[in-house]
């Protein structure tokens, strides 16, 4: 399992502050389990600038997770989440309505940068442990 930091700034990617995590703590399909340790490893990093805004994939379960990782880490930053349909098309968000107005579009932009980014990276992991 894999996770992805990208960072969207002014509607435009910023590709050169986009981080890579290898999940060490899941061995098996846990989505929330692998965001608290993304979220966690990216905080223990202060001196990375913390987000405006934060975007993740998935709905209350990975909210919950992400306003838990915050209070644990007295960090007040807005959250929101993108709430996929059957064709992993968006389809709402959910979280920070006032956010998820008004930077729609740079929400959107972040969640499919996101995972394009985990995608590439995961079949970059994937080939590397076959070649073995």
């Amino acid at each position: 399992m894999v996770g992805v930091m990208v960072v969207v700034e002014d509607g435009e990617v910023e590709k050169s502050e986009y981080k890579k995590f290898k999940i060490r703590t899941q061995d098996n399909a846990n989505d929330t389990g692998a965001l608290k340790e993304v979220l966690e490893r990216r905080f223990a990093h202060t001196e990375w600038t913390y987000p405006d805004l934060i975007v993740v994939d998935g709905s209350v379960a990975q909210i919950n997770v992400v306003k838990k990782i915050l209070a644990n880490s007295k960090l007040n930053i807005p959250i929101v989440s993108v709430v996929k349909d059957e064709h992993h098309k968006a389809r709402a968000i959910m979280g920070d309505k006032a956010f998820g107005l008004k930077y729609k579009k740079e929400i959107l932009l972040a969640n499919s940068e996101a995972h394009r980014f985990a995608i590439a990276y995961h079949k970059n992991m994937r080939n590397r442990n076959f070649l073995k």
